[in-house]
């Protein structure tokens, strides 16, 4: 999860790689309850893992996003300047990770066997569709026997009574004192009460109403459901992938693409789980306004960087990393007239270098934190994420500056 999951951002962009491996990880690893320990050792590891593992190509991820075309640099360039050398600082950083913590991995050994068990148990023999046909026919049985519904409807109606009673004894002579007529007061209560009472019992006893007046059931497990997506559906989400990264650089086919993407899942819902826009509008926005507005930087931040020497350019860049973000510092030394080849390099490989330091230290991180922050009790602690992640960013430092 760990390996393979980041190195997909450079494919399938870094926000879809972290939701991947986040969820991943919270079914298969956070769900054992590791200590605290290997818990910020694994999302510090995960956010440094995904920084780095973006820059195989050129459009994947967002610092490299904001050099690529100002600078020209192509997959090829990255993959020979900069991805070969992360997939080694990733192996490496797993490795020391995973001998740090053998004794305690090798103790959760065991629960996720236990799980891995249960899983097939409850996939081959206690299925979701079995389950269900079972309670579709005490369903069936229980409304064929009108006596329970009729039970349930009486003891409603007499509820809907005397809340009726009491506020027409509370409202009627307040509006009877201000001269309107009983009869119209009356008409527009039962009207009111009518809408309302039919709304309520929508919402909590559907059951005791005929079949065409009851509301629409939306499934809060939907997501989590057992039925097997056809493959056509998968070959055409594939195919949209596709089609998006061959045209990130031009805006018409891009967005056409997406328009069609969101009709598809649209007509194809049974199949689909549900499209959540907000993380990918506020990386669009963020981005945007780097763009918008990153130009204005550029009075201070030229003058820093064009004064820098590579090392403490790229020390530099990976610590400003963890208080801004990557794709910012990136995009900021664009504004740099003049800057040499290693230079581009050194800043670019400490923007990415330093983004796991911090939530806010590359742009996919937040998405990582909504999914996993269930296990740290609603609370990520930034100094806890800090020391998790100091190890494999050293490491992802080593590897760009002495790998030549």
């Amino acid at each position: 999860i760990l390996t393979i999951g980041p190195l997909l951002g450079s494919f399938i962009t870094e926000p879809a790689a972290i939701t991947i491996s986040a969820l991943v990880l919270s079914n298969k690893f956070y769900d054992l309850k590791p200590s605290a320990k290997l818990k910020y050792a694994t999302l510090g590891l995960l956010f440094v893992n995904i920084s780095v593992g973006g820059t195989l190509t050129h459009f994947a991820a967002p610092p490299v996003l904001m050099v690529s075309g100002p600078w020209n640099w192509g997959t090829d360039f990255m993959l020979t300047h900069f991805g070969w050398k992360a997939l080694i600082g990733i192996l490496v950083s797993n490795g020391l990770y995973f001998i740090f913590f053998r004794r305690e991995l090798a103790r959760l050994q065991e629960g996720f066997a236990l799980r891995t068990l249960k899983d097939r148990i409850e996939s081959k023999y206690v299925t979701l569709v079995r389950i269900q046909k079972e309670f579709d026919s005490i369903k069936a049985a229980v409304e064929a026997d009108t006596n329970i519904l009729e039970s349930i409807s009486e003891k409603t109606e007499l509820l809907l009574v005397l809340i009726r009673e009491r506020m027409e004894k509370e409202l009627l002579p307040k509006l009877k004192a201000e001269g309107i007529d009983e009869s119209l007061i009356r008409e527009a209560f039962e009207k009111r009460f009518e809408e309302i009472r039919l709304r309520k019992i929508r919402k909590y006893l559907p059951g005791v109403l005929p079949e065409d007046m009851r509301p629409e059931f939306t499934d809060p497990d939907w997501d989590k459901r057992e039925d097997p997506v056809p493959n056509w559906v998968t070959a055409v989400h594939i195919l949209f992938m596709a089609w998006t990264i061959i045209n990130a650089h031009h805006t018409q086919l891009f967005v056409l693409g997406l328009l069609f993407f969101l009709g598809f899942a649209q007509i194809t819902a049974p199949y689909q789980n549900r499209i959540n826009l907000q993380p990918a509008m506020l990386v669009g926005f963020f981005l945007a306004g780097l763009v918008i507005h990153g130009g204005l930087q550029g009075w201070w931040i030229a003058p820093v960087l064009g004064s820098l020497k590579e090392f403490p350019l790229m020390l530099g860049a990976t610590i400003l990393t963890g208080f801004n973000d990557n794709a910012a510092i990136t995009y900021l030394s664009t504004l740099v007239p003049n800057f040499t080849d290693s230079l581009k390099y050194a800043v670019v490989a400490g923007a990415v270098t330093g983004g796991g330091l911090t939530v806010i230290a590359n742009a996919p991180n937040p998405a990582g934190q909504s999914i996993l922050k269930r296990h740290f009790d609603d609370a990520v602690s930034p100094i806890g994420l800090f020391l998790a992640a100091l190890l494999p960013t050293a490491v992802m430092f080593l590897c760009f500056w002495f790998l030549g």
